[in-house]
């Protein structure tokens, strides 16, 4: 069996402030690093073949502290991959998000993100948000389906029959990346900060659980 631990970085300052962030950085706040250390107590006793962030700091700083906790780090194998970095939001990086959702729902009957994701599901509203987006950056439910199935393919091949992976990557990302890889495409609610979801990609990759 090959297993990926995907773990959702700590909350940002940026999060705090309840701002739309993907490609744009902010540190961990003392909650996040927190929330980091509780990830890390929870998974201490894990052997992960393979460790993995995106290369937001955010993601960086959240894997450090988790690391800091694990017993069986001495011959672990890092490595930092795009592929798991964000959702890309175009013009809408760094702005409120209540102001971002009511840009892009409002025009469609919804104010609110989740509604939206409701009537039209979760990869839907990464188009509606491009096509809102002035600059039409932010990015598609193509692109970021394509990405996220390059980046588990290519864990997958990193990965030998009984090993064990740790990815730290972001809330939107994974959201997407659970919903592809669950049968039906359910509803599935944003993971929090410091969320566990497990992917088994032994063969064809399928959730084990979100957001622990």
């Amino acid at each position: 069996m090959k297993t990926i631990y995907f773990v959702r970085h700590g909350q940002t300052l940026l999060n705090q402030f309840r701002r739309m962030q993907g490609w744009v950085d902010s540190p961990l706040t003392k909650r996040g690093e927190s929330q980091a250390a509780k990830v890390g107590d929870q998974l201490k006793d894990l052997q992960f073949n393979l460790a993995v962030s995106s290369d937001m700091m955010r993601a960086i700083h959240t894997l450090d502290i988790i690391l800091k906790k694990n017993q069986h780090t001495d011959n672990l194998k890092r490595e930092i991959h795009k592929d798991v970095r964000e959702v890309y939001f175009g013009s809408f990086e760094g702005i409120d998000s209540t102001q971002t959702w009511n840009m892009i729902g409002g025009p469609l009957g919804h104010f609110k993100q989740d509604d939206l994701i409701r009537e039209h599901g979760l990869l839907k509203v990464r188009d509606f948000m491009h096509d809102a987006d002035p600059f039409h950056e932010a990015e598609t439910a193509a692109q970021i389906e394509k990405r996220i199935k390059q980046a588990v393919g290519h864990l997958q091949d990193e990965l030998e029959d009984g090993d064990q992976a740790i990815v730290v990557s972001h809330g939107t990302y994974l959201r997407n990346l659970a919903t592809i890889y669950t049968e039906g495409h359910p509803y599935l609610r944003q993971p929090k900060n410091g969320g566990i979801t497990i992917l088994d990609v032994t063969d064809t990759p399928k959730i084990i659980s979100y957001n622990q």
